[in-house]
């Protein structure tokens, strides 16, 4: 950036961190607020259907959604992340239409591939499977969807995908409802209402971003695979440390994989708001990638806001045995320590989510990706060693120390991006 006549960059630097930090502020209101809504409509959905069923068909229902969230990131390539990043980068790119072309390809893929597993699984497990076949659409629909909008992410206009989830997640619970007062089969209502919402948002965002990204076929699928690999590395990676909970059954006893599973999957929630700012940083830090000011700008938000929720953490971590007494009662008494080991861990795993965003951006895709992969083999070998011996204990700090491990190697990229840009400006 060029200062105009009469002014010395020194003078510049407050008015574009101010106007990044005003639009920063603003799309994390928009999304964390939007996340959370969501999220409690999403809840309320699983409650109703869960009152409808029996203890063991509410299993078979959410072992598939299980897998399908697997099964989403993994057919997504990392497409979804390299739209967001290279729109950013330069709006005009080739490749972002590239990967909007293959995103309809793989999103054809996920659902021949669940149409499959489900039916495998009616035949071998379960009739109540075959209600759950509309759920195939459903979750390549949704994919879909979301990783078009990730142009208006990339483009600033952060409240259209915050709108089209919640009217998502609105719709799935009004005909959820609805089916369900007409006597439709519970699994077969949640299915369907969940397949049309999302079928009703991907028609959406195809047409918002039809009018916005011009067609190319000037780029291969090849190259798109090639270019997303390593966002693809680090969203598997990320999703691959949720087997953590299976290890620790396998290898402790199924007591243990309960004390743990309440402390790793109950203080999820609490990930929200440091995800929803990882979410926007990503194309702000691409739009500003020749910016240091900008770079600075973004290192002091992550800090300011891992110090600000580490003192919800730190209240947390103190409420600890009293959410475990009035909540889950004196059986789950062994898992205070379960938890207080993961909130302690909470503040790094968060500044690692939003230093990744920070560096994607940047173009140091490779280095998070190592760092994601190397960290999530040892978090799940550790587990694997300790849990035997330790239990939960042992695997929460398993976990939780290879958030720290993670954040070193962040750093080291980070460091250099920083001395880099001080060296520029002299």
């Amino acid at each position: 950036m060029t200062p105009p006549s009469g002014q010395s960059e020194a003078m510049l630097k407050p008015r574009v961190n101010g106007k990044l930090k005003r639009v920063l502020a603003r799309q994390f209101a928009w999304v964390s607020s939007g996340r959370i809504f969501a999220a409690l409509l999403q809840t309320a959905s699983l409650v109703l259907v869960s009152r409808l069923l029996p203890v063991s068909d509410f299993g078979y229902l959410a072992t598939f959604l299980g897998v399908t969230s697997l099964a989403q990131v993994v057919l997504d390539f990392g497409v979804g992340t390299l739209v967001s990043r290279e729109r950013a980068a330069n709006p005009d790119n080739p490749v972002v239409a590239a990967a909007l072309r293959f995103t309809n390809v793989s999103s054809m893929g996920l659902t021949a591939l669940l149409l499959l597993g489900l039916t495998a699984a009616a035949f071998l497990f379960s009739d109540a499977y075959w209600q759950m076949l509309p759920l195939a659409v459903w979750a390549a629909a949704e994919r879909n969807a979301d990783t078009r909008l990730a142009v208006a992410f990339a483009d600033g206009d952060v409240q259209i995908n915050v709108i089209n989830l919640l009217a998502r997640r609105t719709a799935a619970l009004g005909l959820f409802l609805a089916a369900t007062a007409l006597g439709v089969l519970p699994i077969l209502a949640f299915s369907l209402s969940a397949a049309l919402a999302a079928i009703g948002s991907a028609t959406f965002a195809q047409r918002w971003v039809r009018r916005r990204v011009v067609p190319s076929r000037e780029i291969g699928f090849s190259e798109v695979v090639r270019r997303a690999r390593p966002y693809w590395v680090t969203a598997i990676s990320t999703q691959a440390r949720n087997l953590d909970v299976v290890v620790v059954g396998a290898l402790a006893g199924a007591t243990q994989a309960g004390l743990y599973l309440t402390g790793s999957r109950l203080m999820n929630p609490l990930r929200i708001l440091p995800a929803s700012l990882a979410t926007i940083l990503l194309p702000a830090s691409a739009r500003t990638q020749n910016s240091a000011h900008a770079l600075r700008s973004m290192v002091r938000l992550t800090g300011a806001v891992v110090a600000g929720m580490s003192l919800l953490y730190t209240a947390i971590w103190f409420a600890v045995p009293t959410f475990v007494d009035q909540a889950l009662g004196s059986a789950y008494f062994e898992a205070t320590p379960v938890i207080r080991i993961i909130v302690a861990g909470l503040p790094v795993a968060a500044t690692c989510s939003m230093l990744n965003s920070i560096l994607q951006g940047r173009g140091r895709s490779k280095d998070v990706a190592l760092a994601s992969s190397s960290t999530t083999v040892a978090c799940l070998l550790g587990v694997a060693v300790v849990s035997p011996f330790y239990g939960a204990v042992g695997a929460a700090a398993a976990l939780s120390l290879s958030f720290v491990v993670q954040l070193g190697m962040l750093l080291r990229p980070l460091r250099r991006m920083l001395i880099e840009s001080r060296v520029d400006q002299t």
